[in-house]
């Protein structure tokens, strides 16, 4: 699978950890190990000492994004969540990983307040925390992103579909349901087909396993000559038989 980053950028609270992390525990179901980053993992061990003012904001994504570059140009499949306010940064790490998917994750400010359990909007209203973003600093909205998620208005596993579609529109991920899985029941067919060296041909080994996938579902049939025809015509547009 080719590498990629997927960024997700939006208010503080909008959704964008909640996100990644739904992202993935999906690719590891399908299979795939995705590395994590995020604002906390990444202040605490490679951006330390740097503070809120817009350059060490965008150094510490500038940071983000070395790291992001480097996993992604080896293959793996990036989650980046950060708030990465301004517009500038964003696209000057797009140009340095090249393989990038922006995710806005928008959310109306009242939204985000409303699930801020840490109570940062309170203080920063109250002017106890300075230079953050949506009151006191600006968020500046992707102008071509990607993806924009609705994050107040969608379900998460809305969220999640959207962001797996877009994955797999790009060329990123596999559809799943593509491939054929052979149940175990089929697996013994296979093998004493095997062992008596009575293998048939593949188009015809495909119709077994969906006559006796049938059958195993839905009671006893069999399938007419038509039909199986029909099978096989379906079977070479989707591509698994020539």
């Amino acid at each position: 699978m080719k590498g990629v980053t997927v960024w997700f950028t939006g208010l503080p609270c909008s959704g964008k950890t909640t996100l990644a992390l739904k992202l993935s525990a999906e690719l590891k179901k399908r299979g795939i190990q995705s590395e994590d980053l995020d604002g906390d993992i990444t202040r605490k061990y490679l951006s330390k000492g740097l503070g809120f003012s817009k350059e060490d904001r965008d150094e510490n994504i500038r940071r983000v994004g070395f790291v992001c570059s480097l996993l992604t140009r080896h293959g793996a499949l990036v989650t980046a969540a950060f708030v990465s306010p301004y517009r500038s940064i964003r696209d000057e790490i797009r140009g340095m990983i090249g393989d990038f998917v922006e995710v806005y994750v928008k959310c109306s400010l009242e939204k985000c307040i409303e699930r801020d359990v840490k109570g940062m909007y309170k203080k920063a209203i109250a002017g106890e925390i300075k230079n953050f973003t949506g009151v006191s600093d600006p968020f500046e909205e992707p102008l071509k992103p990607e993806l924009v998620i609705e994050s107040d208005r969608e379900s998460e596993e809305e969220s999640l579909q959207k962001v797996l579609g877009k994955l797999e529109e790009l060329g990123y991920l596999k559809p799943v349901g593509k491939d054929i899985v052979v149940p175990d029941y089929l697996r013994l067919d296979l093998v004493k087909m095997l062992a008596g060296q009575n293998f048939p041909d593949l188009p015809t080994f495909v119709i077994h396993i969906l006559s006796q996938y049938v059958a195993q579902n839905s009671g006893p049939t069999d399938l007419s000559q038509s039909e199986e025809d029909a099978v096989r015509e379906k079977l070479k547009k989707l591509g698994y038989i020539s």
